[in-house]
């Protein structure tokens, strides 16, 4: 049976995520009541079954268990091929969802043609603004990303450059360069013409890349500070730090090989982004806000 024309189909990728998802799902019940939705969790073979968590919250739920773990852009392009809605959501098992920010993000999408990905506004458990918009990475940008090691020693530019990379806090719908997968609405029709997200990304910048296709074919991405979660920064998943580190600068430096495929990014870029790896797995960690 045909779904309703506005239909929701909510996506989440697993992988050893509890308890986190327990905390995600019991959200997503608030946030989703009132509209057509359906719910598919793809799991990446976790070590425990999260069907019965699952189907406590979502009961018609459905529930793909891989064989292995495909990685976080191929499970989410295998959910969004199993699923009918008109707009997709893709949202972390580690973000506790406000309860209308489904809603929100929906009428973005629904009210601006030009929408390409649309975005939340993300928030650490303190509170406080955790950044996960950014400009397009580029050479020049890495220095005083996020992740590199010369921000957590200097805490980020102190000229004009800081936000060259992760863009700061907005208080109204901004168009945003690229967004972050974290929570995250798209019209399934410009998914698909898109291409979806690239399976050669194993984990992280798989959002990235998507956004610069989606700009690149005239639509804008949207940040909406009115629809809002709680991240639980790296909860979603029992990897450990150093993994997830190293997962994220072999990404960056695939980005750099298949958009700019250049001198820097085949002989330079690695050896830069391998001592970053080094350097950042034995600085000491704190959250950064708005560099």
């Amino acid at each position: 049976m045909a779904l309703p024309e506005e239909t929701v189909s909510v996506m989440i990728v697993t992988h050893n995520s509890q308890p986190a998802l327990d905390s995600c799902l019991e959200a997503l019940v608030l946030a989703l009541d009132g509209l057509s939705t359906e719910l598919v969790v793809v799991d990446n073979n976790s070590d425990c079954d999260p069907t019965e968590s699952i189907t406590d919250h979502f009961p018609h739920a459905r529930i793909i268990r891989l064989d292995r773990n495909t990685g976080f852009a191929s499970a989410c392009n295998r959910g969004a091929r199993e699923t009918e809605g008109t707009y997709l959501l893709f949202i972390n098992p580690d973000v506790i969802v406000d309860t209308n920010a489904v809603r929100i993000l929906l009428d973005n999408c629904c009210h601006d043609d030009k929408a390409g990905l649309v975005a939340g506004r993300l928030r650490f458990p303190d509170g406080s603004f955790q950044a996960t918009c950014r400009n397009f990475p580029t050479a020049g940008n890495l220095v005083f990303s996020r992740g590199s090691f010369l921000s957590k020693l200097f805490g980020g530019s102190t000229s004009g450059d800081k936000h060259r990379y992760t863009l700061p806090d907005f208080d109204r719908t901004t168009h945003v360069p690229a967004v972050a997968g974290t929570l995250l609405m798209v019209r399934r029709s410009l998914f698909e013409k898109a291409g979806g997200f690239d399976e050669r990304f194993f984990m992280f910048m798989e959002d990235t890349d998507l956004s610069l296709r989606i700009h690149r074919a005239g639509y804008h991405n949207l940040f909406v500070p009115e629809a809002g979660g709680i991240h639980h920064w790296g909860t979603g998943s029992s990897a450990s730090r150093f993994k997830r580190t190293w997962r994220h600068h072999y990404s960056l430096w695939q980005y750099f090989l298949k958009h700019e495929p250049n001198a820097f990014a085949l002989f330079l870029l690695p050896l830069f982004l391998l001592a970053n790896v080094v350097l950042v797995s034995i600085l000491p960690h704190r959250h950064h806000t708005t560099n």
